[in-house]
């Protein structure tokens, strides 16, 4: 009987798929990057067609890896970046666009106005782009006028292709960053449609988080699988390490996103760390915070290779090599300062810069201020749930493989870091939503697949790290 679980994970920098078994091991996954490129200044693009095969691709070689086909599968679970757009045409699965990249800022002038219009709609959200996308393809107009015009997230787009054309189909996690949602009603937001003269028809289906959408085809995968879960990338690193409220986790990677559980409560108080759908399951809602680091790895690398420093194995070596920074000091916002600041004008800052100073004192410094950025956002998104700060924090990411800066962030933190065992948590969080969904799992089995492979220790006192902190702060935002 099959039994294992398909994960298939599109991030905005890769592309993965994951065979998990149903007690929650990780038993092969196949990666890939993701190829972005930059038309003009500010705009950023993706290949969905491109995504889409490589993602059937690596399925194959996860399962291959794993010595199974798909036939041994029980359930395809699907998570992908948020508000990454995509139109295409329902006859031919064609994408009449590129895919618009959540990070994409052609939206920038319209969402300024549809807020003054008195519609929430940030930069990032596909509200703000989807009628330039449309206008900007002749094609995609007449589609649209004759019915066969079909819009989505990558996930929509991908369950659409898995499933031949059958589902058309996301989850509110997904549904909320396109700025299309209805958060009174849970639907789709028809005043706001009906404003940018869309058809409704071009929108998915809002379905449950985990619950049966469709099936792929045997031309899509290799089986007819059921396809029984969708979420939002980050919503689902979170449920990789539970789903207890108030637990929360930061995921290291191009960004670093600290999510924090709020359960049945919607809190909004601060523009730059808002709300997200986590999940939505028979007519229940649950909500998280969000507070984001723009510049994660991304800021390492722009170190690394700007300033010669190596790969990231001599990076970790040059910042283990030496005890401090030398009094050097890093700000990470090659792309604005985000929560809990909202300071998008914001750029890098490198200083405190003397002789003394040398690339090991350069690499932990880049260290030293991403941890202090992520520590900024875990005070502050507890304060606004006016929830207790947590005893350890729960983390996963590609970056989590860096020992020396899990070690400076549990230092500079002033509790513990606790690191997942699968470092790609956005893909165990995808399976356990398809075991739920598929009736595998509950929500007591799903705790087999939360699990953690090291535990790092802060060496120096709380009040220490606070005046570490308070020193810092003075000095990039001074």
């Amino acid at each position: 009987m099959p039994e294992l679980l398909l994960a298939l994970d599109v991030g905005t920098s890769s592309l993965g798929a994951g065979v998990f078994s149903p007690d929650g091991k990780l038993l092969a996954l196949a990666s890939s990057p993701t190829r972005s490129r930059a038309p003009a200044p500010g705009l950023i693009e993706q290949d969905a067609l491109a995504i889409w095969r490589t993602i059937r691709r690596l399925a194959g070689e996860a399962l291959s890896e794993a010595g199974r086909t798909a036939t041994d599968l029980a359930a395809v679970g699907v998570t992908s970046q948020r508000a990454s757009a995509v139109i295409w045409d329902r006859d031919t699965g064609a994408p009449l666009s590129p895919l618009v990249v959540w990070s994409d800022l052609r939206g920038v002038e319209r969402s300024a106005e549809l807020r003054r219009a008195g519609h929430m709609v940030a930069p990032q959200m596909a509200a703000a782009k989807l009628e330039s996308m449309i206008a900007d393809s002749p094609r995609a107009r007449g589609r649209m006028a004759a019915g066969g015009l079909a819009f989505g997230n990558i996930d929509a787009f991908l369950i659409w292709r898995l499933s031949g054309g059958d589902a058309h189909a996301t989850d509110r996690s997904q549904a909320w960053p396109t700025g299309y949602l209805d958060l009174q009603t849970m639907g789709w937001n028809q005043g706001l449609i009906a404003a940018q003269g869309l058809d409704p028809a071009i929108f998915p289906a809002l379905v449950d988080t985990w619950g049966l959408i469709g099936r792929t085809t045997r031309a899509a995968l290799g089986a007819q699988v059921p396809i029984t879960a969708v979420i939002a990338d980050q919503q689902s690193a979170l449920i990789a390490h539970g789903e207890a409220v108030g637990a929360a986790k930061c995921t290291y990677g191009t960004s670093a996103v600290v999510n924090l559980n709020t359960g049945a409560a919607l809190i909004a108080k601060n523009r730059s760390m808002p709300p997200f759908v986590l999940s939505m399951t028979d007519g229940a809602a649950r909500f998280c915070l969000e507070g984001m680091v723009y510049s994660a790895g991304s800021a390492l690398d722009w170190m690394r290779e700007t300033l010669g420093l190596g790969d990231r194995a001599r990076f970790e070596a040059l910042a283990a090599s030496v005890p401090d920074a030398a009094g050097a000091y890093v700000l990470p916002a090659l792309q604005g300062l985000g929560a809990p600041h909202g300071d998008a004008s914001r750029r890098a800052m490198i200083g405190g810069l003397s002789a003394a100073v040398g690339k090991g004192h350069l690499a932990r410094a880049a260290m030293e201020g991403l941890a202090f950025r992520v520590r900024e956002i875990v005070d502050e998104v507890y304060a606004i749930a006016e929830l207790p700060p947590p005893e350890t924090l729960k983390v996963d990411g590609g970056m989590t493989a860096n020992a020396t800066f899990m070690q400076v962030q549990a230092d500079l933190l002033g509790r513990p870091v606790e690191r997942h065992a699968i470092r790609e948590a956005t893909a165990c969080g995808a399976a356990i939503c398809a075991g739920r969904g598929a009736g595998l799992l509950s929500q007591a089995d799903a705790a087999a697949f939360v699990r953690y492979d090291r535990v790092f220790e802060p060496t120096i006192a709380p009040d220490a790290a606070a005046a570490r902190l308070s020193a810092w702060k003075a000095q990039v935002y001074a």
